[in-house]
């Protein structure tokens, strides 16, 4: 209903345009609150044909990478866990299952472009990223670095903590680069191990507060543009412009549970608000206030629960 509420208040035509590499299944569950102003770049060479329009999405069946070219997508036995890199099976025969979901059934050449470069052609304004392409997120970041310093303001982007293919670039090696454009590592979730093959037959147990067997093998990490670029950012543009600006960063920031931050940015910014829709901003944002008897007690009550027991 909060967000709702803010999405009532934009302006005409206004829009969050979010770029989805690796976007098998289409639009995630997390924007659909937003439905009504995401505009989605879709990007997954499984789909095959032409480029097409799907409401207010665009589907382009192409790879993304550091420059335009062919490359070849190994497709898994397990779907999910194809990559144009090779699975790194003589490491991962030593974890359950994950020797057999990375056996190449059978491969794909798909055309490879930049995100800079398609931005550019179809003249996009790209706000958002979200790369989750089994190890190549970094080769698609190096192609979208002009996105990255003059219109992308928050990415989501899955991080490996160790090879799961060969030469894949992993965690530390993304961060770095994240930081060297100016984006800072707001949060990781979806934390996901893989388990050793033992005689025992030990699985997926716990051994209380929050120890859980496993390695961990991956990660989606939050980025979003330091405050300070960020502001500047937002106040370089003509002040209708500059308004739709943190209008799109305060809901992108509501849509992965930043709250806190949308509204510490819009403390920073409410002066470029026209009066009428500052007031209903900031109401809207104090709806946020957290308190015992809301449903997420009941999150905050099992968040700890999960931490202490």
């Amino acid at each position: 209903m909060n967000l709702a509420a803010l999405i009532a208040l934009c302006p005409p035509g206004f829009e969050i345009v979010l770029a989805d590499v690796g976007s098998a299944g289409g639009l995630k569950d997390r924007w659909l609150a937003a439905r009504d102003v995401v505009s989605a770049l879709l990007f997954e060479p499984r789909d095959g044909g032409e480029i097409k329009r799907q409401g207010r999405d665009t589907c382009y069946p192409i790879a993304l990478g550091p420059q335009a070219g062919q490359a070849t997508l190994n497709i898994t036995a397990l779907p999910n866990m194809s990559s144009t890199l090779e699975p790194n099976r003589a490491l991962l025969e030593s974890y359950r299952k994950k020797f057999d979901h990375t056996r190449v059934v059978s491969t794909i050449e798909m055309p490879v472009d930049t995100l800079d470069a398609l931005a550019t052609r179809e003249s996009i304004r790209i706000d958002a990223l979200k790369v989750d392409t089994q190890g190549s997120e970094l080769s698609i970041l190096q192609g979208a670095q002009a996105c990255l310093g003059s219109s992308v303001f928050l990415a989501e982007i899955e991080l490996s903590f160790f090879q799961r293919y060969i030469d894949q670039p992993l965690a530390g090696d993304v961060i770095a680069f994240m930081a060297g454009h100016g984006f800072e590592l707001l949060d990781l979730y979806r934390l996901k191990r893989y388990r050793r093959l033992n005689a025992a037959g030990i699985g997926n147990v716990s051994l209380g507060r929050g120890q859980r067997a496993g390695r961990l093998a991956y990660g989606d990490a939050l980025f979003v543009l330091a405050e300070p670029r960020l502001i500047d950012r937002i106040r370089s543009l003509p002040k209708a412009e500059a308004e739709a600006a943190a209008l799109r960063a305060i809901i992108s920031l509501i849509v992965y549970g930043k709250p806190d931050m949308a509204a510490r940015l819009f403390d920073s910014v409410a002066d470029l608000f026209e009066s009428d829709r500052r007031m209903a901003v900031a109401d809207a944002l104090k709806s946020y206030v957290a308190r015992w008897w809301k449903p997420n007690f009941l999150h905050h009550m099992f968040d700890y629960l999960a931490r202490n027991v």
